[in-house]
């Protein structure tokens, strides 16, 4: 079987004449075309000839399609058309005449601040358009998000898309997308949902305005690991003049844990919209003469006004259509730096049936003869089943008035009705079943109203358990703002600034962040009985709290992140053993390499020991172990 890369140019492939070829990957194909009829450019991609026979690579192909006919928004590249052409499947999209994110970023042009919003909020609309129909689209990255001639952001390629609840064409435990930008719930190969697209969104903006990615690796493996324990320095360490409040937008997009991020897209680009107009009509801080913001249907729906297509025009072009973009020159033009290509195999859920599927490519079958070609116009893009239109026999404002009528009469029984005690709890276990800090927030209501009426109730303790939850929660927030040294430190008593301290370590030395913590718990725990919960009425229980909280979810994390630093070491003794006989002084370095690095890290104690044992209990103890040594003096 030809491969992808193998494979000859085709001539044609529908109504499209190939002109070359943009870019290739595992699965497939990207060539720009031109239609013989009407002229017009597009980018068409097509499934590898040796994968014609492939039924999942096939389904996976046709499910592309089927993210794209679902779509319709000035900032996603556009389907244009589909078919199968000899047996081979294909599909034609927008031609976005431009350069990507990463592609600019390469070129080393720099982003202001302002230009990051603009870009979030244009990336925020394509996102909601996106989640709203169930999409996430699990690859958002500076390669997929590409600027046409006017500036505006499309994104780019869904070909790892996933539809929520479908799994048939995705296998559980695989880990799709790219690490530098993957979510920690994706690099952990777990179910994902919206906030991984925000997660990705907020790596983007992080690496728009650092120019570099939140969280740096030497292999896939060790960003996996990375982004599922690390958290990325402050963003204002590499641009200063990046507002306080983007610093706070971008920290909880980058939360580990999805539920402390932005709920959605569409309050993301409320926070956005509002620090964008907040700077600019009361401080005038960071806006650039060339800095437009526009009023649009869909930002005054979001109550804030927000930018898009104002991002300043690159220069210089590339093709590029929903497909990731190859760091390989043209060679066949110099002015377009980079050209698409697939993105890494993987699954993509389908909605198309086997027997839908014969009518909606043509009903060639692989190998066969001929080709089909399907044009799609815009109004079959993003279309919603509608029902048939019928004559009112009643007025609207009739009905208006009886709809008022109606609400008024029902607010006023409503408002009469004895709220009980157990239709109460019932409706806030009912909104707290998942026990998420999210839900609690969302029953609070609830539960205050409960607690007011029914504080004698037995099941009023469970209750103030979620509001200790909820007040522990935003006593962490306040102190995650405050890391990097923000805030007024004169105002914490001395364990709030031991907690933050803790974490300020947290982020540049995980184990003697988890020290800290052990000794902070260690000097201000009064309790008799240690089983007993801390009393949070106070600021000392509230952080000792959260210090035993965070702990064992550190404990946790460092227990599957050693796994793999272990395992290296190892090898890396291994090499030593080997050396051995023909090289004692490289595998002695070795062994004094793993002590100075690791023998004051408790996880490591087997690889140290192992260490000493080969060098000898004295030696390394007395000369090789300068931690030691520094510690004696």
């Amino acid at each position: 079987m030809a491969k992808p890369n193998q494979e000859p140019q085709p001539e044609q492939m529908g109504p499209y004449r190939i002109l070359r070829t943009l870019g290739r990957g595992g699965m497939g194909v990207v060539y720009e075309g031109v239609h013989v009829e009407t002229g017009e450019s597009a980018a068409v991609k097509v499934l590898a000839a040796a994968f014609t026979s492939h039924e999942g690579l096939r389904q996976r192909f046709e499910g592309e399609i089927e993210t794209l006919r679902k779509l319709k928004h000035p900032h996603i590249v556009r389907l244009i058309g589909y078919g199968e052409q000899d047996g081979r499947l294909f599909y034609s999209m927008e031609y976005v005449e431009g350069r990507s994110l990463e592609q600019e970023l390469i070129a080393g042009r720099r982003f202001t601040w302002t230009d990051a919003a603009d870009i979030g909020i244009s990336m925020c609309t394509a996102l909601k358009h996106a989640h709203d129909r169930g999409i996430v689209h699990r690859d958002i990255k500076p390669a997929n998000l590409l600027l046409d001639a006017n500036g505006t952001v499309k994104l780019s390629d869904f070909g790892i898309a996933k539809l929520f609840g479908q799994t048939r064409l995705t296998a559980a435990g695989n880990v799709l997308g790219t690490a530098d930008y993957m979510a920690p719930e994706q690099a952990d190969a777990r179910p994902v949902g919206p906030r991984a697209d925000l997660y990705s969104l907020g790596c983007v903006l992080y690496t728009v305005l650092a120019g570099r990615p939140p969280l740096m690796a030497e292999s896939f493996v060790e960003m996996l690991r990375k982004q599922r324990t690390e958290i990325p320095l402050p963003i204002r360490r590499y641009a200063p003049d990046v507002p306080e409040e983007f610093e706070a937008i971008l920290q909880e997009l980058l939360a580990k844990e999805p539920a402390r991020r932005i709920r959605n897209a569409t309050l993301l680009a409320r926070r956005l919209a509002a620090m964008v107009y907040g700077m600019a009509t009361q401080q005038g801080v960071g806006l650039s003469p060339q800095t437009k913001i526009q009023l649009t249907d869909e930002d005054r729906q979001l109550a804030f006004a927000a930018t898009v297509g104002n991002t300043p025009k690159p220069s210089g072009g590339t093709p590029a259509a929903g497909d990731e973009l190859d760091e390989s020159p043209d060679p066949t033009n110099p002015t377009r730096v980079a050209a698409p290509r697939e993105s890494h195999p993987a699954t993509a859920p389908t909605v198309v049936s086997a027997e839908e599927r014969q009518p909606h490519l043509g009903g060639t079958s692989p190998g066969s003869i001929g080709g089909h070609f399907t044009a799609v116009d815009d109004h079959e893009l993003d279309r919603l089943e509608e029902e048939p239109e019928t004559p009112p026999w009643i007025s609207l404002q009739t009905w208006v008035l009886v709809a008022a009528i109606a609400a008024v009469g029902f607010s006023v029984w409503y408002m009469l009705q004895p709220a009980s005690a157990d239709k109460l709890y019932e409706q806030i276990q009912a909104m707290t079943a998942d026990k998420s800090i999210e839900s609690y927030r969302e029953a609070k209501p609830k539960i205050d109203q409960f607690l007011e009426h029914y504080s004698d109730d037995s099941r009023s303790d469970n209750l103030r358990e979620i509001e200790t939850s909820l007040e522990l929660d935003r006593l962490e927030t306040s102190f995650e703002r405050q890391t990097g040294g923000k805030g007024d430190l004169n105002r914490l008593v001395p364990i709030e600034r031991a907690y933050l301290e803790a974490l300020n370590y947290m982020k540049v030395d995980p184990e003697l962040g988890m020290a800290k913590l052990q000794a902070m718990i260690m000097l201000y725990d009064t309790r008799k009985d240690p089983n007993k919960p801390f009393d949070t009425t106070g600021p000392t229980g509230k952080c000792l709290e959260l210090a035993r909280r965070r702990l064992k979810q550190m404990t946790r994390t460092m227990e599957l992140s050693t796994v793999d630093d272990l395992h290296l070491i190892g090898v890396q003794l291994d090499r030593a053993d080997a050396l051995e006989p023909d090289d004692p002084d490289a595998a002695r370095a070795i062994r004094q390499a793993v002590l100075t690095l690791y023998s004051h890290k408790p996880w490591a104690a087997p690889a140290v020991k192992r260490a000493r044992e080969k060098l000898g209990e004295h030696e390394a103890s007395e000369e090789t172990d300068p931690l030691n040594n520094r510690e004696r003096q």
